[in-house]
């Protein structure tokens, strides 16, 4: 008699369509993750950028500047570009 190994075509579809169901319940779990890391991120450097220009405006008698660009440009009288101490 013949030796009956291997899968069936029904067997192989149950496991294709049981791996389709986990993905589609882990995806969104994913991505929601993602986008909650993306958000923290932009919450730390907008929080860096608060901090530096909170340092700028204590050290110079200018107050805040009005662009970012404003922090590496050297004073009109002259000298070195804010660098926080």
């Amino acid at each position: 008699m013949r030796s009956e190994r291997g899968f069936t075509l029904i067997e192989l579809l149950i496991v294709v369509a049981i791996i389709g169901i986990i993905a589609a319940i882990a995806v969104p779990g994913l991505l929601r993750a993602r986008m909650a890391g993306n958000e923290a991120s932009a919450v730390g450097s907008l929080r860096a950028v608060n901090s530096a220009q909170t340092a700028y405006s204590t050290n110079c008698a200018q107050g805040f500047a009005a662009t970012m660009g404003e922090l590496a440009t050297p004073p009109a009288t002259g000298g070195q570009p804010f660098v926080s101490p």
